[in-house]
């Protein structure tokens, strides 16, 4: 496919500015970066082209210059998994609120709201990750209701997730909580699941082992974020999840599952908060 000139002009400018050839749009000048890798903090500039980042380790000159001497630079912290109406406020007051802290991505799954507005919940999320200045990212909510046994108010079956699925916001389908329907192979959980064929989906299975749970990965399902021993979070990576430890304002397992966390089982391992409320949040 031929770029169109738009993106071929971002492109050179990225290039250029990268190699030195003409000067970035923006540097950070003397900042310490973090190195994921190898864990050191190396004193060095960053060049910014537009909103990408081209060079590192090295000194740049760019047409805006911030000085960040005694400053560190890390990546953006990633809340993996919570719902921003449970922290009682709206997604663009969320965006006020963490976004200082370094939280640059959300990914958020509107149940609550979707739980009494239907699709509506999803318009008005997806419309608001038009206008936050953090990453915010939408997980379809699978099940509104949970199961066939809650009365809710509004119900979202597979025809109405495909209309929302290629929303350039929409990362996948969110925490599939009805883990029994899965199991069991209910035509509706089915339906779900082949709307989002190849697509990322989220669990929700607490307790669920053995069996069952081999069921439950087996319908492509990849996290899991309600894991709340360690004995459960290694199974379950070990069967081939991404566990999210949750420590939230409600369910606390960060204690539970620290013991696993080390260097082979943390590319599995993911935060999440699976929501705060704002007092937790100021402090």
């Amino acid at each position: 496919m031929i770029a169109d000139g738009s993106s071929q002009a971002r492109n050179r400018a990225r290039i250029l500015q990268g190699a030195g050839t003409e000067p970035a749009d923006g540097v950070i000048r003397n900042v310490r970066l973090f190195d994921l890798v190898t864990g050191d903090l190396t004193e060095t500039d960053i060049a910014i082209c537009g909103d990408t980042i081209v060079a590192t380790y090295g000194r740049f000159e760019g047409e805006t210059l911030f000085d960040a001497q005694g400053l560190i630079a890390v990546p953006g912290f990633i809340d993996t998994h919570l719902h921003v109406e449970s922290s009682l406020v709206t997604p663009l007051e969320f965006d006020r609120c963490v976004l200082p802290h370094g939280v640059t991505t959300a990914i958020c799954d509107p149940h609550e709201m979707a739980n009494v507005l239907g699709t509506d919940a999803f318009d008005y999320f997806l419309a608001c990750a038009d206008r936050t200045i953090m990453d915010l990212r939408v997980q379809l909510s699978s099940c509104v209701p949970a199961t066939d046994l809650e009365t809710a108010g509004a119900a979202i079956d597979a025809a109405a997730l495909a209309r929302y699925r290629d929303a350039p916001k929409v990362i996948g389908l969110a925490e599939f909580m009805n883990f029994p329907g899965i199991i069991n192979a209910d035509p509706a959980c089915l339906d779900k699941l082949d709307v989002f064929d190849g697509r990322h989906v989220d669990g929700h299975a607490p307790l669920l082992r053995g069996d069952g749970l081999n069921a439950y990965i087996a319908a492509g399902i990849r996290t899991e974020h309600e894991a709340t021993t360690a004995e459960e979070a290694l199974e379950k990576i070990r069967k081939g999840m991404t566990v999210l430890i949750r420590e939230g304002s409600v369910s606390k397992d960060l204690h539970a599952l620290a013991p696993l966390l080390d260097i082979a089982t943390s590319p599995f391992l993911a935060f999440c908060t699976d929501d705060r409320n704002p007092l937790d949040i100021a402090e």
